[in-house]
């Protein structure tokens, strides 16, 4: 193997960024659960764990995708909380980068320029300008979990049909091997006799990609 080839075992997928805790004091029985924290700050996209509420105990450990709907008021993309019990106090919303659980592979970051035409009447053959860069799409296949951080956020980003969260791929050295902006378009599962749930999903990136 070359020196300087990178093995893609260790390498880890992310899903959002790590920020401060966000005191709830109200989450309405809905689909999406509605969360009421005070000037919560956060933008559509940012991926958030849920913990130390009591009453509605079933939130606890929820992960995801957040939209907002007020100043102080956001969403729980993807989290039905018509059937948990009540809401009587405390807890925080934490943004996160949850790591993809049982992550096997991936492909992608496959986008190349447009072409803009640029040929005129003094021209003696076709003549192009590189245009904008669309990046593509990224696709990955995990084994499936219902509990998983990660793959409750990409679920949840699915659900919320637009808004960006932040994607990073890190290998095992700790070197950045990509950084981009995406949301989930597809996560399916598969299964048969003698294996087991795999999911596939697909991230449609927003914007440059960063490899550092």
């Amino acid at each position: 193997m070359s020196a300087n080839a990178l093995s893609a075992q260790g390498a880890t997928l992310t899903i959002g960024t790590t920020g401060a805790a966000k005191n709830i004091t109200a989450i309405t029985k809905a689909n999406p659960a509605v969360v009421t924290s005070t000037a919560h700050g956060l933008t559509d996209g940012t991926v958030v764990t849920i913990a130390a509420v009591t009453g509605m105990t079933e939130i606890n450990g929820k992960v995801a995708v957040t939209r907002s709907t007020g100043a102080n008021t956001f969403e729980l993309v993807g989290v039905d909380s018509t059937s948990f019990t009540t809401y009587t106090s405390g807890g925080t919303a934490t943004p996160t980068a949850a790591k993809v659980g049982n992550w096997k592979s991936w492909s992608g970051l496959d986008g190349q320029a447009s072409d803009i035409d640029t040929t005129d009447l003094d021209s003696l053959a076709k003549e192009y300008r590189a245009g904008l860069i669309d990046y593509g799409s990224f696709s990955g296949t995990c084994q499936f979990s219902l509990t998983d951080a990660g793959q409750m956020a990409l679920r949840s980003s699915q659900a919320a049909a637009g808004p960006s969260s932040a994607f990073v791929i890190t290998h095992k050295s700790g070197a950045i091997l990509a950084r981009f902006n995406g949301y989930c378009k597809q996560f399916s599962q598969s299964g048969g006799v003698d294996q087991v749930v795999d999911s596939n999903f697909s991230v449609k990136i927003s914007g440059a990609v960063a490899y550092a």
